[in-house]
């Protein structure tokens, strides 16, 4: 006689609703740099969260309306003494092709230019309109070299450091706070891809180091093979490589004790350079973790003409009531930044649009009107620069827009552009700053 199976069925129900319930706690699943939305089967029902608006603690700052923004564009708003805040970066701009320079913008962010999302599109418009070929710095091992489109890199023997997630390692952390250790056995293969004209090749690099030692690199590409040595040097030096533009180029490297890789940088001779120093889960803070010679060492190299912060989707969430704590981070960060960089202009680009499920619909978090103003607070008290990426991307329920584009230009975690949408608020960054640069010629 078999043996009746139906008690356990309940018992097998009660598993599976517990399994449901459960991973309403999970945090989002990132796979290939696409966050999958947490599963939440009480979304339906829940009652939104409001924030009055009587009690914010941030003083709201009226947005600069000195010029007339022309129609469907959203201008950038200049909270400086002067009114050619970025005179120094359209001089260089405009003088490029005469001097042959270089003009190297710094792009600090979070997840959400990871994989050089809009930075990608934003720099690729520059660089048609002023020169340049080369995606700028890259990190030696990035946990999205599969996902990013302007480059592609595979990888083995390196043990990659971050300040987000190691901050308590005695690590020597550069400003961007990615650091990679090799060992043996490493190697790092780059190759070109067909985003655009500009990155099917690769062009020669620079290499970011610190070591006690001479680092020994091999250098192969699909036209030539050299070796090339780095010599010793604390806090952050630079070693240059040159070649024939190639389609991939393979590097290795000597090891020895306290050798910090900080990245290479791919670039041609005269143009635009964007570097996207994207941190997965940084708030801004981490730009503190880094000391000042590090700052200063990093802007000697570079000399950055302009420098863009984009943070705060991991500042926010359905509950924040009050980001005092967020303006006071802030304004420490920008001070920071204007002491390394002082010849370089500063961007804050604000929160874009961020939804969450209630009552059964997508909506903008509430919250992100509260951050918005928090961003411009900290813009008006530095007297720095400040772009609304809200407002660009529509505004209130932007995000459920980008989303349900056919084809979508959001992921469904409905906070992170996927690259259609990344390139459209590139591509509207970039008319914003040219804007700006028409005005400055014609002045």
């Amino acid at each position: 006689m078999k043996k009746d199976q139906t008690f356990y069925i309940p018992i097998l129900c009660l598993i599976f609703l517990a399994g449901l319930i459960a991973m309403r706690y999970l945090p989002p699943i990132n796979i290939m740099g696409y966050e999958l939305k947490t599963i939440d089967m009480f979304s339906d029902v829940e009652k939104e969260v409001l924030i009055e608006e009587d009690n914010l603690p941030i003083v709201s700052i009226k947005p600069q309306n000195k010029i007339q923004c022309p129609d469907g564009q959203t201008c950038i708003e200049d909270y400086s003494k002067k009114q050619n805040y970025f005179g120094n970066l359209f001089h260089y701009l405009q003088n490029i092709s005469l001097k042959k320079d270089k003009v190297r913008i710094a792009f600090f962010g979070d997840s959400f230019i990871e994989g050089d999302i809009l930075s990608g599109d934003f720099r690729d418009l520059l660089q048609e309109k002023f020169g340049g070929s080369g995606v700028g710095w890259v990190p030696i091992a990035s946990e999205v070299a599969q996902f990013r489109q302007t480059i592609k890199e595979n990888f083995k023997g390196f043990k990659n450091f971050d300040a987000v997630h190691n901050p308590k390692e005695k690590i020597p952390y550069p400003p961007f706070g990615i650091c990679t250790i090799p060992l043996t056995g490493n190697e790092a293969s780059f190759y070109g891809t067909n985003f655009s004209s500009k990155t099917e090749y690769i062009p020669g690099f620079r290499l970011f180091y610190q070591t006690p030692n001479t680092l020994k690199i091999k250098v192969e590409t699909d036209k030539e093979t050299q070796e090339v040595k780095a010599e010793a040097g604390t806090l952050m030096n630079i070693v240059e490589v040159n070649y024939h533009p190639a389609k991939n180029v393979n590097l290795s490297f000597s090891t020895s004790p306290n050798t910090y890789l900080y990245g290479v940088s791919f670039e041609g001779s005269s143009g635009v350079y964007v570097d996207n120093f994207s941190l997965r889960g940084n708030s801004g803070l981490s730009l503190l973790s880094s000391s000042d010679e590090m700052h200063k060492a990093l802007n000697k190299i570079q000399d950055y003409k302009l420098v863009i912060l984009q943070y705060g989707i991991n500042a926010v969430n359905e509950k924040t009531k009050d980001l005092s704590w967020y303006t006071r981070m802030m304004n420490k960060v920008v001070a920071e930044v204007k002491e390394a960089y002082p010849q370089a202009a500063i961007l804050l680009v604000g929160v874009g649009d961020r939804s969450r499920k209630i009552n059964g619909q997508y909506k903008t978090m509430p919250t992100i009107k509260l951050m918005i103003d928090a961003q411009r607070s900290v813009a008006a008290e530095n007297k720095i620069a400040f772009w609304n990426m809200y407002e660009a991307m529509g505004g209130e329920n932007s995000m459920v827009n980008y989303v349900k584009s056919k084809p979508p230009k959001a992921n469904l975690d409905y906070t992170h552009l996927n690259f259609l949408g990344g390139k459209e608020i590139g591509t509207s960054l970039y008319k914003s700053l040219l804007f700006e640069y028409e005005r400055y010629k014609n002045n």
